[in-house]
C-alpha cells in the first residue's frame, strides 16, 4: 500500500448518549481551523506560506464526551472498528463513516468487500501529553507517533494561557510526521497514503470534528520512500464549543485507491514554486 500522511487535519469527538447540537455556542464553521503553510522534509526546502485553506468540512458542536466513544480494536480503519468507521454513527453524519461517502470505501481487511471507511486513530493529547494509539494485524504492532502539537494558546481575552486545561479557545497547530514514513508501518498498513485528517477538539461538554481533504491541496500523494510534507494553521473554537480546550484526537484515513488528483490550482502552482525556489536557493 502507497502511504500518504501530508497533510493536516481534521476530527472532533463527542459523547455516546445523547447527542444534540449545542445551544452554546453555535455550529462549527470551516474557518475554525486553517493551514496556512507547508513544508517538504526533504531537508532542503523551506516553509512556504500559503494562502489560509478553511477545513474541508466539519460536524457539531455536539454535546458529549468523547473518552465514552467506541475506540479501535485493530486500528486498521476496519468497517465497525472505531466510531468513525461506524454508519450513521448516534445519528452524527450521514453515510458509511464519518466524512466519507459509500464510493469512498475500500477493501482493507480482505473480504472480498468494499465496505472499510478506513479511519485509524492516531492518538489523543491533552494536559500536553500525547498518548499514541496503537494499530496491529495481530502479529505486528505500530505505536503511533505524536504528529500535531498546539502552540501559542490564547484565552478569548487575549491572555496567553496553557493549550490544555480548560481556557485555551485559539492558537496555533504544528503538523510534523517524520520525513520518510516508518517502514514498520506502511507494512502495517499494506501501503496506500493517507488521504484525509480529522483532529477532534474537546471542550467542556462539547467537541467539534474538522476534516482535511488532501485533494484541496492539489498535491500529488506521498509515496512509500518518498518525503512527508509539514503544515503549520490556525484554530479558534471560541465560537463553537462552551469552553476552553480540554483535548483533542488526531485521526488519518487510509484511503482511496488511484486518487484522482485534480489539475493545478493556483494554490498548488504557488507551493511548488515556491518548494522549488527554496530548494535552488540551498543549493547555491
Amino acid at each position: 500500500m502507497k502511504f500518504f500522511i501530508k497533510s493536516v487535519f481534521a476530527t472532533i469527538l463527542v459523547s455516546t448518549s445523547s447527542i444534540v447540537l449545542a445551544d452554546e455556542p453555535t455550529a462549527c464553521q470551516l474557518i475554525d481551523v486553517q493551514v496556512n503553510s507547508i513544508q517538504l522534509l526533504d531537508g532542503s526546502s523551506n516553509v512556504v506560506t500559503i494562502p489560509d485553506q478553511n477545513a474541508t468540512n466539519c460536524l457539531g458542536a455536539f454535546t458529549g464526551n468523547n473518552s465514552a466513544f467506541d475506540k479501535p480494536v485493530q486500528n486498521l480503519g476496519y468497517d465497525d472498528d472505531g466510531w468513525l468507521n461506524k454508519e450513521d454513527y448516534n445519528n452524527w453524519w450521514e453515510g458509511p463513516g464519518a466524512f466519507v461517502d459509500e464510493a469512498d470505501l475500500i477493501d482493507l481487511d480482505g473480504d472480498g468487500n468494499a465496505d472499510d471507511p478506513g479511519w485509524i486513530l492516531v492518538g489523543k493529547e491533552e494536559s500536553a501529553e500525547f498518548e499514541g494509539a496503537s494499530s496491529t494485524d495481530g502479529i505486528t504492532t505500530y505505536n503511533h507517533e505524536q504528529l500535531v502539537r498546539l502552540t501559542n494558546c490564547e484565552t478569548a481575552a487575549g491572555s496567553d494561557t496553557s493549550c490544555f486545561g480548560g481556557e485555551a479557545v485559539k492558537g496555533d497547530w504544528v503538523y510534523t510526521p517524520p520525513a520518510q514514513n516508518p517502514e514498520a508501518l506502511t507494512n502495517l498498513i499494506g501501503g496506500d497514503f493517507f488521504d484525509q485528517v480529522a483532529i477532534v477538539f474537546k471542550a467542556g461538554n462539547t467537541f467539534a470534528m474538522y476534516n482535511f481533504n488532501m485533494v484541496d491541496f492539489g498535491l500529488d500523494p506521498t509515496l512509500a520512500g518518498d518525503y512527508n510534507f509539514a503544515f503549520t494553521g490556525t484554530w479558534d473554537i471560541s465560537d463553537t464549543l462552551e469552553s476552553g480546550l480540554s483535548n483533542l484526537s488526531f485521526w488519518a484515513r487510509d484511503p482511496i485507491h488511484n486518487v484522482q488528483v485534480p489539475e493545478p490550482s493556483t494554490l498548488v502552482l504557488l507551493i511548488m514554486s515556491g518548494l522549488f525556489f527554496f530548494s535552488k536557493r540551498r543549493k547555491v
